[in-house]
């Protein structure tokens, strides 16, 4: 199962030391309107907040770091929830230690410097989440 789409615009910037890393990607997203695309960026946080999905139990298990750490990786994706934007965006973080943890990306992570790029798809037909009842998640409707 899967969308064929063409990307049709590419957005670079970055966001403002000490901005919420998941809302000021989130804000960006709703000001250029994007529906469906996915993102990607590289830099710093000053601590993190990020989750890991327990598939047993399935609920998400929240942990929060309190230490500065570089964005080894964040991707993401953006479709539709709700007839919202949506961004599920996994983020990977290396301590000063050089050790790396990983996981969903929650709100309460301070930028200390991000610079992203959003790909919008073209095209009228967005990928949309809907529960899924194997999972206990909400995944693309396809």
């Amino acid at each position: 199962m899967y969308n064929i789409f063409r990307i049709d615009n590419v957005y670079q910037g970055r966001l403002k030391k000490e901005e919420d890393l998941y809302y000021g990607l989130m804000n960006e997203i709703k000001n250029l309107d994007i529906q469906d695309g996915f993102i990607t960026g590289i830099g710093s946080v000053t601590k993190a907040s990020i989750a890991f999905y327990n598939q047993k139990e399935g609920t998400y298990e929240n942990t929060h770091i309190n230490e500065p750490m570089e964005i080894v990786s964040l991707k993401g994706n953006i479709s539709l929830k709700d007839d919202k934007p949506f961004a599920h965006i996994h983020i990977t973080l290396s301590k000063r230690d050089f050790t790396v943890i990983g996981g969903h990306l929650l709100p309460d992570t301070p930028v200390f410097a991000l610079e992203y790029e959003i790909f919008s798809y073209a095209g009228e037909n967005a990928n949309v989440r809907k529960f899924n009842e194997d999972t206990k998640l909400f995944l693309w409707n396809f």
